[in-house]
């Protein structure tokens, strides 16, 4: 059985009540023995100072100036009576402020104990040569004024520990709510659910993991959408030249020629199938080295010229001197997959432009064409990879995603433009950090 965070916080708040309690428990129990301790020198320091003082002028002092003075020094004001009993014991005569008629059991110094008024007294005694002095007080008054004193000890510690309890309180719920929140959300949602949780957090840390739970099921839905646009352009890409090859195979004299060329494509889509499938995985992605870009363009359209179905379509370059940290077999991919598109749809004739510039501190390769152009729905869906050009066999298919994973390997993005001059056709932009 796995514990639940709310259970862990039960017990923690009961953990710091027991604490507490005992914490306060101690300090009651020794700020009480102290108090009683601090009581009883204060006591004994008064018995020893009169009777130092009485034994010192004994003979100046006569039995009723001494009443009256033990009678109006320590009067019966409640918490603060004292019984004080001065004991001449040369004389065996003794005089109290409050009339004690019992002679005292012991004659040494020392703490002492009566029964008096229907009271408890305890306090000390001390005798200096004949002169012994008591002096006590009641243990119900004493026990009332401690209570007092140790209430006014206790008391603040009570509140502040209660505080600390309702601020624990609190923020174990502000965390705990919106965790169990989430962890029901998370529960009840089936395995195929990958709509962004909805969660209101009150603590940053909260609406953090929320956050990042969010991001995750985004990236998983963004995963299993490209693995599906993946699995429906291998099947669209192979389903033509498959279907070809079936026909061809089927007749009586199959064309060599034409099965040559479906073979041939068929090769190229399954290498296309395979670069898309290693920068998927990240397999590509590396610290680039920094290359002159204009040599890196120029051998692959010197490549591009080469090709013989390529001699209908001319193209002007405009290449800047500049450098980035860049892949160059990569690029390269990118340049002829974007060249290819060219031949796809654009009738022969069709003009090629390619430049390399600098533009806003980055490095920007354009490739347009003097095409039938597209319109500006279906730009804004290719820049986010989301579609394909059309959907004859050799549409803009792999060929785009190979682009888009190519450029966010090397920290840049592609945009799809209508042309600058105004002119039919299309302009693909890859704009590179310099």
């Amino acid at each position: 059985m796995k514990l639940r965070l709310t259970h862990l916080a039960l017990v923690l708040a009961l953990t710091t009540l027991l604490s507490t309690s005992l914490g306060i428990y101690a300090t009651y129990r020794m700020a009480e023995g102290e108090f009683r301790e601090l009581l009883e020198d204060d006591l004994a320091r008064q018995a020893e100072i009169l009777a130092r003082v009485l034994a010192a002028g004994q003979d100046a002092i006569d039995d009723d100036r001494l009443r009256r003075l033990l009678g109006n020094t320590f009067e019966a004001d409640d918490e603060e009576t004292l019984l004080v009993n001065v004991v001449d014991l040369r004389r065996r005569q003794g005089i109290s402020n409050l009339d004690y008629p019992d002679w005292p059991d012991s004659t040494d110094s020392g703490p002492v104990r009566l029964a008096f008024d229907g009271h408890q007294w305890f306090g000390r005694q001390w005798r200096q040569d004949d002169i012994l002095v008591q002096m006590l007080r009641r243990d119900d008054l004493h026990r009332e004024l401690q209570e007092d004193i140790v209430e006014d000890i206790i008391t603040p510690a009570l509140i502040g520990n209660g505080v600390n309890l309702l601020l624990l309180a609190l923020l174990m719920g502000l965390m705990l709510w919106p965790l169990s929140r989430l962890v029901r959300q998370l529960e009840q949602r089936s395995p195929a659910a990958l709509t962004p949780l909805s969660l209101r957090a009150p603590t940053r840390e909260v609406a953090s993991l929320a956050a990042g739970i969010n991001q995750l099921i985004t990236d998983v839905n963004e995963v299993l959408g490209r693995q599906r646009r993946f699995a429906s352009d291998v099947a669209h890409e192979l389903r033509t030249p498959l279907t070809t090859l079936k026909l061809e195979l089927a007749g009586g004299e199959p064309d060599l020629a034409a099965i040559r060329a479906e073979v041939d494509r068929m090769a190229r889509v399954i290498e296309q199938l395979l670069i898309l499938a290693r920068l998927d995985q990240g397999r590509w992605r590396h610290r680039f080295e920094r290359l002159s870009l204009d040599s890196v363009l120029d051998s692959g359209l010197q490549r591009f010229r080469q090709r013989p179905e390529t001699r209908d379509y001319p193209v002007s370059e405009r290449l800047a001197p500049l450098q980035a940290r860049v892949e160059p077999t990569l690029l390269g991919i990118l340049l002829d997959n974007l060249l290819n598109n060219v031949l796809r749809h654009c009738p022969p004739g069709t003009g090629i432009d390619v430049v390399l510039q600098q533009e806003a501190g980055e490095v920007v390769l354009e490739v347009s064409d003097r095409g039938a152009g597209i319109d500006a729905d279906l730009r804004q869906d290719m820049a986010r990879g989301s579609t394909r050009l059309d959907s004859k066999s050799q549409g803009l298919g792999l060929g785009l995603a190979i682009c888009h994973q190519v450029a966010h390997a090397h920290g840049g993005h592609l945009r799809f433009l209508a042309r600058a001059d105004g002119e039919p056709g299309l302009r693909v932009q890859l704009r590179l950090p310099s």
